[in-house]
């Protein structure tokens, strides 16, 4: 009885270890299963946001690629000058620091416990695209250049071009306006002969002289009439003779409110003769 008494403490302490052991163990995998869930929760949200970063840069390239495409597909030359260098830099300096997102990213995937051959794809995906959009701001660069260039070279052209309109204008102004310009002298006959415009001809023995236009007078003792601006001569006297050789029907004198004015009718023919010399009384 007492033999049977003893095997019968001794399995109870058995059994009370083994229980007390069984749960200890229970408790150390829930510890370890709850570690093992977080790490894996935890792994899950790096996970996340390696793909969200990821997604991030790819947006960031997707935008430089919609603004340079903007730049290619216009085709006016002024448009085209959008994509300015200081564009074109900026651009570049986005670029940098999008390779050292790609190359922080990648080394922290290189640190961690998160190995998927999905991320490594799209890295490697990342950084191709990240290459070849540089190539592309580098060949927009390039052209804005030399459409930089071209526009330099052709403001030159244009303004040589002004300046040459602008003195043949000149020229052209300057022969009109000699075609144009009629030099007269209007005065009494004692005032013209005294300046040597008019002169006395014909006649015998100082008897029977007529007044006519001298061909050697000065033009500094002349007036200046642009026939192309001007129609009326205004004129002294009450009466007026013309003694040069304009056509009679290109020009009229009339008096106007009492004061006498010549009145050019046909400037083309009364510009034929240069010189017109009016004698007032």
């Amino acid at each position: 009885m007492r033999r049977s008494t003893v095997i019968l403490s001794i399995v109870s302490v058995a059994l009370i270890v083994f229980c007390i052991s069984l749960v200890e163990q229970t408790r150390r995998d829930a510890a370890m299963l709850a570690e093992a869930q977080a790490q894996t929760t935890a792994a899950k949200a790096r996970y996340d946001r390696t793909v969200q970063e990821m997604a991030t840069i790819q947006d960031s390239l997707n935008a430089i690629a919609i603004d340079a495409a903007g730049v290619m597909h216009i085709s006016s030359l002024g448009n085209e000058q959008k994509l300015s260098p200081t564009g074109a830099s900026m651009a570049l300096a986005r670029i940098a620091e999008l390779r050292e997102r790609i190359q922080s990213l990648e080394t922290q995937l290189q640190k961690s416990d998160i190995h998927a051959a999905s991320l490594d794809r799209m890295v490697k995906q990342l950084k191709v695209g990240l290459a070849e959009k540089e190539q592309m701001v580098e060949r927009l660069a390039g052209r804005v250049d030399s459409l930089q260039t071209h526009v330099a070279d052709l403001g030159t052209s244009i303004d040589q071009a002004q300046a040459l309109i602008a003195a043949q204008a000149d020229t052209l102004e300057q022969r009109r306006r000699q075609l144009g310009t009629v030099y007269y002298a209007a005065g009494t006959r004692q005032a013209l002969m005294k300046d040597g415009i008019v002169v006395a001809k014909g006649g015998v023995l100082g008897l029977g002289k007529t007044l006519g236009a001298s061909n050697t007078a000065d033009l500094g003792s002349f007036q200046e009439v642009d026939t192309d601006q001007e129609s009326v001569i205004p004129l002294s006297g009450t009466k007026a003779q013309v003694l040069t050789s304009q056509p009679a029907r290109s020009y009229s004198i009339q008096s106007v409110n009492g004061k006498l004015e010549l009145r050019i009718l046909d400037p083309q023919a009364f510009r034929q003769v240069k010189r017109l010399v009016i004698v007032t009384a």
